[in-house]
């Protein structure tokens, strides 16, 4: 087991198309999943390819390494496209369960599977720009050093270790929450986060030419929420472990963004403006 996982790892990096995607077409887009299997299978069984998965696949749930295979597979078929989330990290792993579950499940040798799994997750893409009008993130719009938007083509020049990852543009795109306030204030969740007001969203669509942006990150016990007038969507897929009580969502991604239900597949009213500080 241990050995076919390695491989698969491998074959992932060797996929890498960098830090930033360009994506054409339309997307069933799959908010955070913590180990929850089960809602994945619902998901590749009712709804069709091709996949935009907007991280988060460890921790807190039991099957975060069935899940993270799964994912990585339909990558590897063409079926999906893979975004990184805050828990790809050692940083979260330790604490959020994944590294003890691989350790109880492949035994002697995990810390060496993990240090591919570090490796994997480092090279995974970051954002993703949909037929050029939506942007797909897990966290967060990034702030610049003068702490307006930051353009997503910067990615293109990040070097280094991203393992953590310490570079600030990096670290708030998995981070970084929306807020209802105009500007930007410091998040709850720690140095180097930001929350990001309706100011900031205007001035990212602006620069970018987009119209929404579609991310995870934050749990919404009704499976989604928007922000900023609509121009800013959380969808939460996850009912793995302390998520049990989600009322779990995906969205159909092509000019702009549509949230349904999972189980009905009737469209979601999401509460909107809603303060998510953790």
């Amino acid at each position: 087991m241990a050995e076919a996982l390695v491989d698969l790892l491998a074959k992932v990096r060797e996929r890498s198309r960098g830090l930033l995607l360009r994506l054409e077409g339309r997307y069933t887009v799959v908010g955070d999943l913590h180990g929850d299997y089960a809602t994945l299978q619902r998901v590749l069984n009712e709804w069709p390819p091709p996949y935009l998965f907007l991280g988060d696949y460890v921790d807190r749930g039991d099957k975060g390494l069935e899940v993270v295979e799964e994912v990585f597979r339909l990558l590897l078929e063409g079926k999906a496209a893979v975004l990184r989330g805050n828990h790809e990290s050692p940083a979260m792993n330790v604490d959020g369960g994944f590294l003890d579950e691989l350790c109880e499940k492949l035994g002697r040798g995990c810390g060496a599977v993990y240090k591919e799994f570090e490796k994997t997750f480092a090279a995974l893409p970051l954002a993703a720009v949909v037929n050029g009008k939506v942007v797909a993130l897990h966290g967060g719009i990034p702030l610049g050093e003068n702490m307006r938007p930051a353009p997503l083509n910067r990615l293109a020049t990040l070097e280094g270790d991203l393992t953590i990852p310490g570079d600030p543009l990096a670290f708030q795109i998995l981070w970084n929450d929306p807020c209802n306030c105009d500007d930007y204030l410091p998040s709850p969740r720690g140095p180097g986060a930001w929350l990001f007001g309706r100011e900031i969203t205007k001035t990212f669509h602006a620069l970018h030419n987009t119209r929404v942006v579609v991310r995870g990150h934050t749990y919404v016990s009704a499976g989604c929420a928007t922000h900023h007038g609509g121009s800013v969507v959380t969808v939460f897929s996850s009912t793995a472990g302390p998520y049990r009580k989600t009322k779990p969502k995906i969205a159909v991604v092509s000019d702009g963004v549509e949230v349904f239900d999972l189980y009905t597949k009737s469209r979601a009213a999401c509460p909107e403006d809603v303060d998510l500080l953790l």
